[in-house]
This record gives structure tokens, sequence and C-alpha cells, in this order.
């Protein structure tokens, strides 16, 4: 998908140590961070928390998405996604499917997402719609209590080991392919009375949370994901038979190498990628050493509530989120039906940028 004439374009650098892919031009060139234009003036916006979230109250996304100002008023949502890290949009109630696409793929053509890159196919999930077809961009979430998740999870007490820390439970989407998520969507159609939320954390914030030597440390290195317990040939013969969004997303391996601190091409801000449960380990480092990274990266998150948020869910609602910029994890408490559509984009080939700085540092600068 090509970027809009609305954006500032990549700039080419001197040759540097660390190449990087940028929307299908040439090595050693990085993107210019992007700048809101005003056009979500006239909407309220009102921040979550300090650091991550905001909801719109007042925005009908079906009629923007239908409007002749659709796109200038995407791309500034686009850019407070990337800069808030998560968007909430309650009752969204005259979105369809088509809908959901459509702004999913709007987020990324009107950023900084590769020609390249489409929405993401899930190696194993696809939704069978009423008339026995596939659609496979698109991912029904739907869990229900009764069929022994509350059993599963542990919550009940029934469970043969009681599972006594969902940390685990964190992630961001895709992270095993090798060109991971940008932005994913989730439509929330039936929700419990209470309970099944989903909470967000900011990985700008685990990144300005480090001293300077370790994150310089850090920055030189790589990690590699999977899904847990992911064996190929448990898979190979009921997967996805196609690429999955980006032609290097195929196959059945589900094994990619990402740097540890990336730049959120959006915001020209560093973050913690190297985190969650798709994460097996750091490159090159014995398994000790990754071990104490691992855990460090997971206490950082989870010990500093300053960097968390938790969306309560309504039928209807729509929230939006950069993966690049927040991990988040669901909480499996609730004793009703729980359902919603999941669309997610694919973005671009994960990087680092010599010049890009933390959050902290470039808001005050």
């Amino acid at each position: 998908m090509a970027p809009s004439l609305l954006n500032v374009g990549p700039i080419s650098l001197p040759e540097s140590k660390t190449p990087v892919y940028t929307n299908g031009k040439s090595q050693n060139q990085y993107y210019i961070p992007m700048k809101l234009s005003g056009a979500l003036s006239e909407y309220t916006q009102k921040e979550i928390a300090p650091i991550l979230g905001s909801k719109f109250e007042d925005i009908n996304l079906r009629e923007i998405l239908h409007s002749p100002r659709c796109d200038e008023i995407i791309r500034d949502l686009a850019i407070t996604i990337s800069q808030r890290g998560v968007c909430v949009f309650p009752n969204q109630k005259d979105l369809t499917i088509s809908d959901e696409k459509l702004l999913a793929r709007k987020l990324g053509e009107l950023t900084y997402r590769p020609y390249t890159s489409d929405l993401a196919i899930h190696p194993l999930n696809q939704t069978e719609l009423p008339d026995g077809t596939i659609d496979a961009e698109l991912t029904t979430l739907a869990r229900d209590p009764t069929k022994k998740l509350v059993q599963q999870a542990g919550f009940s007490g029934s469970a043969k080991v009681k599972k006594q820390s969902h940390a685990d439970g964190w992630h961001t989407d895709n992270s095993f392919e090798t060109i991971p998520a940008d932005y994913t969507l989730l439509h929330m159609n039936t929700t419990p009375t209470s309970g099944g939320d989903t909470l967000f954390a900011s990985s700008y914030e685990a990144y300005d949370l480090l001293s300077e030597p370790y994150a310089k440390f850090l920055e030189g290195l790589t990690a590699t994901f999977m899904p847990p317990h992911h064996k190929p040939s448990n898979i190979i013969d009921r997967m996805w038979p196609g690429h999955r969004g980006s032609p290097e997303n195929i196959g059945a391996d589900l094994r990619a190498s990402h740097p540890v601190i990336r730049t959120n091409p959006i915001t020209g801000w560093k973050y913690v990628y190297a985190f969650g449960h798709h994460m097996e380990s750091i490159d090159g480092l014995a398994d000790v050493e990754s071990d104490m990274i691992m855990n460090h990266m997971l206490r950082l998150v989870t010990d500093n509530h300053q960097l968390q948020i938790r969306v309560k869910w309504e039928p209807k609602d729509l929230v939006v989120w950069d993966n690049r910029a927040v991990y988040h994890c669901a909480t499996f408490d609730y004793t009703a039906k729980r359902s919603g559509n999941r669309i997610c984009g694919v973005g671009e080939k994960p990087y680092l940028d010599p010049r890009s700085s933390g959050r902290k540092y470039a808001l005050k600068n």
C-alpha cells in the first residue's frame, strides 16, 4: 500500500552500521516523524491516563469513513493512536466489517505502511461467515466461560494447579511474523456485565524507565519471537496456505528475530519491543542472561502502574491500538459470553533509527 501524499517521506542518511528497511526504499533511509494537522480539533479527546490512552466520545467513525474529509481525519487519528498508544471509540454501532477493514487499511495507507503490507491473516484462526465462506482477514474473538474457560484459567479454583500469575498474557500482535502488526482494531459485539477488560501498557514508558547505559546495551541486541511451544509440524497441514498480509509472512516456522529496541516511524520514539509471551530469547546471550533481561522487562510493566491502563468494554465499543506503542493483555475473569471482531494491519520491518529518542526526551525538546 503506497503512502498518502499527505506524508513526509523518508530522508537519506550517511552510511550507518545499523541498516534498516523503509517503505520499499533502499537501506540507510529513515522516516520523518509525522505531525498532526489539526483535523481532530472539532472532536473531544479525553486522556485515560497521562502517558497513554485517549477516548473520543463524539466521533462516528462510519460517517467519517464515508465523508469527503475521511483521509485528513483518519490520518490524524492514526498519528494520535501512535502517540497515545490506544484510543477508545464508544458505541460505534453502525460500523460494519467492511468499515472496520477500510479503517484498518487507511490507518496504514495514510501513514508509513509499506505498499507490500496489507491486512494480517492469522496462521490458524480465520472467520467462517454465515454463507460458509472464509474471511481470512477477520478474526472473531469469542469466549464462553461456560465452556471451561474459567476452570482452565484457574480462577474458579478447580484447576489441578491454580495459576497465581497471569503476567505471561502480555504481548503485541503477530510479533512472531517477519513483518509484524502495526494497528489492531477490536470491535466488541457482546460483553459481560463486568469483567473481560483489556489491559494496555506503554512500550515508550518502558524504554524511558531504562538507565542510559542499559538502554544503549539493549539497543545493540535482537530477540527471537515464536508462539509458545510452537512446532511447525503441528500446524502445517491446517494453517493458512498463502502469505499472511506480507510476502515475507509465509510458512509454518512462525519465528522471527527483531530488534530489542525499535523506533516507531510515526512518532520517531524509541520503545522496548522485546517483551511478551511470543518472545523466546535474546539472541546471542546465554540462557541465564537472556532470562534476566526478559524477567526485568516483565517487571518494568507489572511494577509500574503509571504505564498501564484498563479498558472496560461496552457493546459496540471500538478500541484501536498501535502494537509498536503498547502491549496488551486480556482478563479472563468473566462469567458471560464475550465476543468481538478483530482486524489487524501489517506494518514495516522492525528497525532502530539511531537518531530517534525516547518519548519523554522528544516531548521536552
